[in-house]
């Protein structure tokens, strides 16, 4: 993409400044020196419609800030707001912010994992793991991460292998050889333990029916 970028927002802010630059000059000629001065009388007029042309520009960045409701009106910061103490200042902090001046590079993220910095770097939302249905017993909460296409792909793949184990992985878990052998090292590994700690787990082996009273 070449070329300076403009967003809307940015559009919109730069027909506030430039409106705010004529609305001024217009009412420094509308203040004329003589009385019945038609060139003053003009400027007041082009004062009346400046005005109204920012009240409009005014109306449509709230409109894209806030929204509209189910009528099509644009709705109003306590509506908006409907959790904060003071919507009509958490409307003017977002105005603020949003319509600040801004360059190329402010679009830029960098990729958490990569490191690299670039428009094409995106917020990413992964989903929480659950233990059950509805949601209440959390295993991993859900995450949004900065990253770029490669590495968001590359942790879809990691999860999804992480999920969905190979097949043979699967045969080797259930290969009555591969038990044998785990069951070996899991003694092995208990007969080197000290005498206290060697007892308490081998009642837990029992309990678990890899070791059996004789």
């Amino acid at each position: 993409m070449t070329g300076k970028f403009k967003g809307y927002l940015n559009r919109l802010r730069e027909n506030l400044e430039t409106l705010d630059e004529q609305i001024e000059n217009a009412r420094r000629n509308s203040k004329a020196k003589k009385k019945g001065d038609t060139q003053a009388l003009q400027w007041a007029k082009t004062l009346r419609d400046l005005v109204e042309l920012r009240n409009v520009t005014l109306e449509k960045i709230k409109a894209h800030l806030l929204g509209r409701d189910e009528t099509g009106a644009v709705m109003e910061p306590r509506d908006y707001y409907d959790c904060d103490d003071n919507p009509e200042i958490s409307f003017e902090r977002d105005f603020d912010r949003l319509l600040s001046p801004w360059t190329r590079k402010d679009l830029k993220l960098k990729c958490k994992d990569c490191g690299v910095s670039s428009e094409q770097v995106s917020v990413r939302h992964f989903p929480g793991k659950y233990k059950d249905p509805y949601h209440i017993e959390e295993i991993t909460p859900p995450k949004n991460i900065e990253l770029c296409q490669k590495c968001y792909e590359k942790r879809l793949s990691q999860e999804s292998t992480d999920q969905n184990p190979s097949q043979d992985s699967v045969k080797d878990s259930a290969n009555p050889s591969s038990l044998d052998e785990q069951i070996t090292s899991m003694v092995s590994m208990v007969q080197e333990l000290p005498p206290d700690q060697r007892q308490e787990w081998i009642q837990k082996l029992k309990g678990l029916g890899v070791i059996r009273e004789t």
